[in-house]
C-alpha cells in the first residue's frame, strides 16, 4: 500500500501487488487455480490493478505539492501563489511597409497574406502614409505558434485599401510559441519568484516575462559612470523584450523600476520604443525598452541515411525550429530555453534536435549555418548583444547523402 513518511512517499507497483496476492491465495490452498486466464486469476488481476491505481493516485497527490514534480493543473495551482500563469500560445509578429499615395490611412486589422504559406497577418494599429506614400506598422499573425515570415514574404494585401499599392516586410518575423509545457512553465515559475524581491534586475525580469505575449527578455545593466562596451549609458538598464503589447510592457516597467536608474531613452540603439505612462501612484513616467534586432539564420543539414524519406524532411526542419524556440523542455540534460537574445549561434547545438529525430536512421553527416542563402558555410555566427537569431523552416535545407 502507498505510504507517506518523513522521507517522502512510496507506493506498491502492479507487479508487486500481483505477486503478493497470488502468494496469499496459494498460502490458503496450493492447488488453487490462479492462472491469468482462470476466473480467480482474472479477479486477482482486476483487484490488483485497482489497488495499484490507488497507490499511483496517492503518489501523484503527494508530488502535486512539489513545484519540481507537479504537473498540469497542480503546477498551475502552485504557480498561482507567485502570481504566475501558464503562458498561452503566442503569435508571430513582424513589421511591414505599405507603399502608395501620400496621407492614406491604413486601418487597424488590415489583413496581409503570406505569399508562400497563405497565413494571414493583421495590422496592430492604424497608420497613415507619409507625404511620399510610405508607412510602417506592426502586424500579428492570426494563427498561433511558430508561423514564419522571411524577408519579402508578407506581400499580398488581403484587405484592399484605396491608394495603397504594395506591402512587404524588410525584416524576418519574430516567431510565436506554442502553449507553455510543464517543464518550461516550471522554469519560468522558478524565475518569477523574484517578482516581489529587492533585486532590480531579477524582479524587473520576473515581471516582464509574465506580461502576456512576451516571449523572452534580456536585461543589461551598466553600474559604471561611463557607457559600457555595448554603448549602454552609465547608471542605467537597457531592456530588450521580444513580443508583448508595448503599452502593457510600459506599464510593467513603470510599476517595477526603482528610482535613479536610467532606461537609455536617448540612446541610439535600434528598435527603441518609448511610451508615456504612469506609475502606480499616478506619477508621469516615460518607459523605454528595445525590440531585438532579428537575424535570419539559414541551415544546411546533411544526413547519411537509406531509410528516411522526403516526408521526413519537414519533420526534421520543424524539430530544429522547435529546439531553437524552447529547447528540449521535456528532456533532462539539454538546453531548456532555445536561442536567446545576444546569444552566439553554433551549428553544433543543432545536432541535438536532428539526432533526436534520426538516431535510428544512420547518422548526421554535417550541419552548417549562415546569414544568407548562398553562404551557409559557418559553424558559429557571432551576433550583437541586441540581436536574436530566428530559424524558419523555409530557411532550412535537409539533404540526404
Amino acid at each position: 500500500m502507498a505510504e507517506i513518511t518523513k522521507d517522502g512517499v512510496t507506493g506498491t507497483t502492479l507487479r508487486e501487488y500481483l505477486d503478493a496476492m497470488r502468494q496469499t491465495y496459494l498460502g490458503i490452498d496450493q492447488g488453487w487455480d490462479i492462472n491469468p486466464e482462470s476466473p480467480d486469476g482474472l479477479a486477482i488481476a482486476a483487484w490488483c490493478e485497482m489497488l495499484a491505481n490507488l497507490d499511483e493516485g496517492v503518489v501523484a497527490a503527494y508530488h502535486a505539492a512539489d513545484p519540481n514534480a507537479a504537473m498540469g493543473r497542480a503546477l498551475e495551482n502552485i504557480a498561482a501563489f507567485a502570481g504566475v500563469k501558464r503562458r498561452k500560445a503566442s503569435f508571430s509578429t513582424a513589421v511591414v511597409e505599405f507603399v502608395g499615395d501620400g496621407l492614406i490611412e491604413v486601418p487597424a486589422n488590415t489583413l496581409i497574406r503570406h505569399r508562400i504559406n497563405d497565413t494571414l497577418w493583421a495590422t496592430d494599429s492604424a497608420v497613415v502614409t507619409s507625404l511620399s506614400g510610405v508607412a510602417h506598422v506592426g502586424v500579428t499573425c492570426l494563427a498561433p505558434g511558430a508561423q514564419g515570415a522571411n524577408i519579402g514574404t508578407l506581400t499580398r494585401i488581403a484587405t484592399p485599401v484605396p491608394g495603397i499599392r504594395a506591402v512587404t516586410n524588410h525584416e524576418v518575423a519574430s516567431l510565436g510559441l506554442d502553449e507553455e509545457k510543464d517543464n518550461a512553465f516550471r522554469i519560468r515559475r522558478s524565475e518569477s519568484v523574484a517578482l516581489p524581491g529587492n533585486n532590480q534586475i531579477d524582479n524587473m525580469y520576473a515581471a516582464l516575462v509574465n506580461v502576456p505575449g512576451v516571449k523572452q527578455v534580456k536585461i543589461f545593466e551598466n553600474v559604471e559612470s561611463v557607457p559600457d562596451e555595448h554603448g549602454i549609458y552609465g547608471h542605467s538598464m537597457a531592456l530588450f523584450v521580444d513580443g508583448g503589447i508595448p503599452e502593457n510592457i510600459a506599464t510593467t516597467i513603470a510599476t517595477h523600476k526603482n528610482p535613479g536608474c536610467g532606461l537609455n531613452r536617448y540612446n541610439a540603439i535600434p528598435n527603441k520604443v518609448t511610451l508615456n505612462t504612469f506609475t502606480p501612484n499616478g506619477q508621469p513616467f516615460a518607459a523605454t525598452f528595445f525590440r531585438p534586432d532579428y537575424v535570419s539564420i539559414f541551415v544546411r543539414v546533411e544526413i547519411a541515411t537509406s531509410t528516411l524519406t522526403e516526408d521526413d524532411k519537414p519533420k526534421i526542419k520543424q524539430a530544429i525550429v522547435d529546439y531553437t524556440l524552447q529547447g528540449f523542455d521535456e528532456t533532462a540534460g539539454f538546453a531548456k530555453k532555445g536561442v536567446r537574445i545576444g546569444e552566439r549561434l553554433a551549428a553544433g547545438r543543432l545536432y541535438t534536435p536532428v539526432n533526436y529525430f534520426v538516431a535510428g536512421h544512420e547518422y548526421v553527416a554535417g550541419i552548417t549555418i549562415g546569414t544568407a542563402p548562398g553562404r551557409v558555410d559557418k559553424g558559429v555566427i557571432d551576433v550583437a548583444f541586441n540581436q536574436l537569431g530566428v530559424f524558419d523552416v523555409g530557411n532550412i535545407e535537409v539533404i540526404y547523402v
